[in-house]
């Protein structure tokens, strides 16, 4: 009943913010006032808001799609494995992606040290959030988790620009169309069940494990502590590959 009502509040919102062309004037002041709010919290707003909204017509992922799949990087057989739970609206999450993340990856997870999983925890302005995610998920459909990573980057890459755009709606429309998505692309990701699905899933899973902030990073079920610099998050790895040695 919790993932079908967060299902139906994440489509009734998404539609609205379409619908409405995306304006963002209570999206800017949501991330103003409440910037560390996670969405366990914004979800069970939502839902309660939607109760009465109809459900929107959703559809199939196409044959073949690997839009649902985990978003790993890494060798299947390294020693050691680092879940992210983060948020594309979460600006501690752009700065992690932007100045650490590369460093972790050259040196651990290029060199099959390391594999990489990352999860989807939005946070506010949660619709937003939400909307990003769903592109990036419709970016990984043909290509798996090398479309979601770099659409991921772009939307790190570009924050500023389009979470606060008057027109956040038509800024992730071309975000999506410097992917390959056209419009016709763009409106059937926001309609696919399986995107939906697993973005609720991976919120839900979220809380399970306790997560409460975003950028988290999780190994063997619990918090690693990688510190505020590239360096500390380097050394913390490298203490977790130690014990593995």
């Amino acid at each position: 009943m919790t993932h079908m009502l967060s299902r139906l509040a994440m489509a009734a919102s998404l539609l609205a913010l379409l619908a409405c062309g995306g304006k963002a004037d209570t999206e800017m002041s949501e991330a103003k006032s409440a910037s560390a709010e996670t969405a366990a919290d914004q979800e069970t707003q939502d839902a309660a808001s939607s109760e009465t909204a109809s459900e929107p017509e959703l559809v199939q992922a196409p044959e073949g799609s690997r839009a649902a799949e985990d978003m790993a990087i890494g060798s299947p057989d390294a020693p050691l494995t680092i879940i992210e739970y983060a948020s594309v609206t979460c600006p501690h999450c752009a700065t992690f992606h932007k100045e650490t993340f590369p460093q972790i990856k050259e040196r651990f997870i290029d060199t099959g040290q390391v594999r990489f999983v990352y999860r989807e925890f939005p946070t506010a302005p949660v619709r937003l959030a939400q909307a990003g995610f769903i592109v990036a998920r419709c970016a990984a459909t043909d290509s798996g988790p090398e479309g979601y990573f770099a659409m991921i980057d772009a939307l790190y890459k570009t924050q500023q620009s389009w979470m606060f755009s008057q027109e956040p709606g038509a800024e992730l429309r071309n975000i999506a169309a410097q992917a390959g998505i056209d419009d016709e692309g763009f409106q059937t990701c926001f309609a696919r069940e399986d995107i939906r699905d697993v973005i609720v899933a991976s919120i839900e899973q979220g809380r399970d494990d306790g997560v409460s902030a975003t950028p988290s990073l999780a190994v063997d079920g619990k918090t690693l502590d990688i510190g505020r610099t590239p360096d500390d998050a380097i050394a913390a790895i490298e203490a977790e590959l130690e014990k593995r040695s």
